[in-house]
Order: structure tokens, then sequence, then C-alpha cells
């Protein structure tokens, strides 16, 4: 009886597992900003309608060219 709850709980466990993979999607922004820990991206309106407050995110960089010195908004602030 032990063992046949032990394998159900694992089943179960597995199975739960897999659905959670199935329901992840994958959307494109741009960093926006950075301070501290928080950073900023940019996604699109019809895209930022899916995303709620409190989902759990993963992000996947890609180095992209820093601007050039004094190329940037605040240059003479």
């Amino acid at each position: 009886m032990t063992k046949k709850l032990i394998v159900l709980i694992a089943m179960t466990a597995f199975i739960g597992g897999m659905s959670s993979a199935a329901l992840a999607k994958s959307y494109k922004g741009e960093v926006t900003a950075v301070k501290g820990n928080t950073v900023t991206v940019q996604v699109s309106k019809k895209d930022a309608k899916k995303i709620s407050v409190g989902d759990k995110v993963s992000m996947k960089v890609k180095k992209g060219a820093a601007p050039a010195a004094g190329s940037d908004a605040l240059t003479g602030c």
C-alpha cells in the first residue's frame, strides 16, 4: 500500500512538472533600464497583456554593442 502511494505521488509530481513546462512562453524585448537588481525590459503591448505581476521570468541574454561614448541622451547633464 505504501509503495503504491509513493508511486502515485511521484507520477502526480511528474505530470504536474510536465504541464507547467508546456505553459512556458517566449517573448522578445529590449532592456531599457538597469538599476541594482532590477532590470526593465520593454516588450510589445500585445505581449505585455499576457504577462501578470508575480509571473516567474527567466532571461536569455544576447550581448549587444554598447552605445558609443557621448551618444546617449544624458550627455551634458
